[in-house]
């Protein structure tokens, strides 16, 4: 259950996207002056699980979802602010995980609509846990990497009693883990950034749950 303050400034952050005005207060006009100087330039990086021991080699996260969008200071406020609370409590920390996905995506979402399409970079990490996007016009850039890991329900099922407290009226059907990385990227003209992201490494670590409604209610 998402914290009523914390769901209010998503559901108006979310429809904001809908009137087609610069992004998140972004100016997207230094990105376009780079493209249309030619000033390009690439961010790679491996995404891995560090080695359990020295001699035992990294484990490649293939897979890992990687988003790279213009910065937005507001948006970086909205997931900073959105880490911090989910310290607070357990409701707090369930909430964090699908708010941080639901920011991602309504960021998205204005830059689509604001016309700025051509700044949303997405692609996929390969089976050996490399990524790369080229053609980045020159400027601050916000990488969003998210691997996400089906989790047995029974694995943290907890007591009825404490299930009930923290989600009345549903019932538990399955999880994920979530892992997040966000990483500010500056790209310069001709240059090629390379970014190291591992398990320990991560910006945030949290489930998403899935639910239903308990029919024995």
């Amino acid at each position: 259950m998402i914290p009523r303050g914390l769901a209010a400034g998503l559901f108006v952050f979310a429809v904001s996207g809908a009137v087609p005005l610069p992004a998140a207060g972004l100016d997207t006009g230094a990105y376009r002056a780079a493209a249309a100087s030619g000033s390009f330039g690439t961010v790679a990086g491996r995404v891995y699980e560090e080695r359990q021991r020295p001699e035992a080699p990294d484990h490649p996260l293939a897979g890992v979802a990687v988003i790279i969008v213009p910065k937005s200071d507001d948006v970086l406020r909205k997931l900073e602010e959105i880490k911090r609370v989910a310290r607070n409590s357990a409701d707090d920390y369930r909430a964090a995980g699908p708010s941080i996905l639901a920011v991602r995506r309504a960021y998205e979402k204005e830059l689509w609509d604001s016309g700025a399409v051509d700044l949303v970079k997405a692609t996929t990490v390969d089976a050996e846990g490399r990524f790369i996007v080229a053609d980045l016009p020159a400027g601050n850039w916000l990488l969003i990497a998210t691997h996400s890991v089906k989790i047995d329900k029974h694995a943290a099922a907890g007591p009825a009693k404490q299930r009930g407290v923290y989600t009345p009226r549903t019932q538990l059907t399955g999880f994920q883990r979530v892992t997040v990385w966000l990483r500010e990227v500056t790209v310069a003209n001709g240059r090629s950034e390379s970014l190291e992201l591992t398990d320990r490494g991560a910006w945030f670590s949290g489930v998403v749950e899935e639910r239903a409604p308990d029919a024995g209610r």
